[in-house]
């Protein structure tokens, strides 16, 4: 038996917005320097969102995320930083391994359009 007392574990405090965060799966397209890339986003808010992707993009570079509707009709255009990367190795309830690639974005003001103010995701 140990004495040995071990000092309490401090996690770093949540940063992103309890609310407002739309928990949905949804197909978006990506758009950087290194190409298009399709993706499925997931998590997003008025600040980032978080896409898996098979291409992910390098960390700190800037894609353009493309959202469109499934009847196709209207499209929105966001620009994101990547801030992480996520790459996750699993087993799945068949006992075959399985894995997911993802990219963390956190939204910014496009190249050319600091005049201009983000609007309010809805």
């Amino acid at each position: 038996m140990s004495s040995r007392v071990d000092p309490p574990k401090h996690h770093e405090p949540d940063r992103r917005p309890p609310a407002g965060r739309l928990d949905k799966a949804f197909p978006v397209f990506l758009e950087g320097e290194r190409g298009v890339a399709a993706g499925i986003g997931r998590n997003i808010s008025d600040s980032g969102m978080f896409v898996e992707t098979r291409e992910p993009f390098p960390l700190g570079s800037r894609v353009r995320v493309t959202f469109t509707s499934p009847s196709g009709g209207a499209e929105m255009v966001l620009e994101g930083e990547v801030r992480y990367q996520c790459f996750i190795n699993f087993t799945r309830a068949d006992a075959v391994r399985a894995g997911m690639r993802g990219i963390g974005l956190k939204f910014v003001t496009p190249k050319g359009a600091q005049g201009l103010s983000r609007g309010t995701i809805h």
